[in-house]
Formats: C-alpha cells, structure tokens, sequence
C-alpha cells in the first residue's frame, strides 16, 4: 500500500514536470514567429532604378542652306550701249551662311523644360562676286569677296513636345548676341587699256569696329538615348542677327602690271554715325570721313547634329 502511494507521487511529478515543459515550449514559439517575421519586413527593399543626371553639356556642328532676308552682293557685266551679254546677278547665299560649330550646357529643370546656354563661332563661307565692264578704251574684270566671322552666345530654353524612353522631340528658343570677330571684303581689279599699260588694284575694307550682333534663334529636333549618360541629337535651326558697323578702314594698292612697281597706295577710314557732317579730320595721318549707319543683316536656316553628355 505504501509502494503503491510513492508510485502515485511519482507519476504526478512526472507529469506536472512535463506540463510545465509543454508550457514553456509553447511560450517560446510565438517569439520564433514573431522574430521570423520582423526580419521579413526588415529586409532589404528592392533598389529603385537610377535617377538621370539633371546636368549636360553638349557639343554640336550647323551648316546653313538658305540665307533669307540677308545682306547679297551683285555680280555684273557692263560696256557699250547695246551689248548683249550686259547685265547683273545676285548671290544665292548671303551673310550668315557657312558651318557653325558650339558647346552648350544646361539643367534639366523638369519632365518638360532645360535651361541653357550656348556659344558658337560662324566661320562663314566667303561670298564672291565678279564684274566685268568693257568700253572701246578699256576693259576692267575682278573679284570681291566678303567674310564674316561671328562669336556668339545664346542662353535658351527648350520645351518637350513628345517624350518617349528612347527619344523626344522638342523645340528651343534662345536670344543671340554676337561679337563680331572679322568682317572684310577684299576686292582684286584688273585694268586693261586698249593702249598703254595694265594696272592691278587690290583693296580692303576691314569693317574693324561694329555693335553686337543681336538676334534670335529657333530650332525643332529630336534627341534620341545612345546611353544612361550620351544623347545624340539632330535639329532644324533658325538664326537672324545684325549689327551696324561702326568704323571701317579702306586700303587700295595699285601695281603696273608689266614693271611689277607699286603707283600708288591711299587709306581711308570711314566712321558710320545716325547723325553727322560731310567733313573730312585726320587720324593717324589718315583722312576719315563720317557716313550714314546702316544695318547689316545675317540670317540662316539650317540643320544641325551634336552629342549631349549628362553629368
């Protein structure tokens, strides 16, 4: 009987130890749980694709195709009454035409707008002319030709009208001011008496003092992804600009083309005022002479192609 009491003891520490295992085992599960799960949501997120470089800088080339509206020069052909082949023709292409070549840099301000600045020289294409003038006593043939080199800087603004993940096209406006860099026309004559000898004239006008070439620009053109950081571009461009010169010095030097022996040589300056007086100073042992102002106009419409560097 006592056997069978200690047996009964037993059995119920037994259990109640087991009963208090259970118990702790089962508390210990809901932290498991609870830590598994805090270390789901605290893993590491995805990485969100990369942000585009809100900085540029580009680098382009212009050619121009058509000047409207600029300054031409006239090729012509005169003598005797009644010739036949007497007459005149102007230029196709006028100031402004030629390669453009620039750098430019900007922000990316939104989905829709860049701001931007540019600077670009013109080199200009050399614009020639040829007269011919023919009489019974002589016959005089030459050349002129008129370059124009321009530097200049034009702050912009672009707009998107049509975004696409591998393009878009877009149009910019921009105000132009030009530093007029070299403006000349040189001129080669040659006189031919019927009797007596020929002489060859050659003269220069270097317009060497002018305002700013004030203008604008317009373009419409696409700009397609070439990689995360290179864009390649093309647009159709507009420019228009002019300027007054202000002071030109004339040089003529005329050489007896048989002896080789200079004849004769004169300088003139001219100075372009709104208001002045027909009267004549020195300069530098030089006669200059005051001449009404005038506007010369350079346009051009073109295309255009360069690179875009983001950063």
């Amino acid at each position: 009987m006592t056997t069978h009491r200690y047996l009964t003891l037993l059995f119920c520490l037994v259990a109640g130890s087991a009963t208090v295992q259970a118990q702790s085992i089962a508390s210990l599960n809901p932290v498991s749980r609870s830590s598994e799960s805090r270390t789901t949501v605290n893993a590491p997120r995805k990485p969100k694709a990369m942000v585009e470089a809100p900085f540029y800088i580009k680098l382009y080339g212009f050619y121009s195709l058509l000047t409207p509206g600029s300054q031409v020069a006239t090729s012509y052909t005169s003598g005797l009454s009644g010739m036949t082949n007497s007459g005149f023709k102007n230029n196709s292409s006028g100031l402004g035409a030629g390669p453009r070549a620039g750098i430019g840099v900007g922000v990316i301000v939104s989905d829709f707008i860049n701001l931007g600045i540019d600077a670009d020289m013109l080199f200009g294409s050399a614009l020639t002319t040829e007269y011919i003038s023919k009489s019974s006593t002589y016959t005089s043939t030459g050349t002129t030709t008129t370059t124009l080199k321009v530097l200049s800087i034009t702050p912009n603004i672009t707009f998107k009208a049509l975004s696409r993940p591998a393009y878009y096209i877009y149009n910019r406006l921009g105000l132009v001011g030009g530093i007029i860099m070299d403006y000349k026309t040189n001129s080669n004559n040659l006189y031919a008496p019927t009797t007596g000898t020929s002489t060859t004239t050659i003269a220069e006008t270097d317009y060497r003092q002018n305002s700013l070439a004030i203008g604008y620009q317009a373009a419409l053109g696409i700009q397609f992804r070439l990689s995360q950081s290179l864009r390649g571009f093309a647009e159709i461009v507009a420019y228009n600009q002019s300027f007054k010169p202000k002071e030109s010095l004339y040089t003529s030097t005329t050489t007896n083309t048989k002896t080789g022996v200079v004849t004769s040589k004169s300088s003139t300056i001219s100075q372009y005022k709104n208001e002045g007086e027909y009267t004549t100073t020195k300069q530098d042992g030089i006669d200059v002479y005051q001449s009404a102002s005038y506007n010369v106009v350079m346009n051009s419409i073109g295309v255009g192609a360069g690179l875009m560097f983001r950063f």
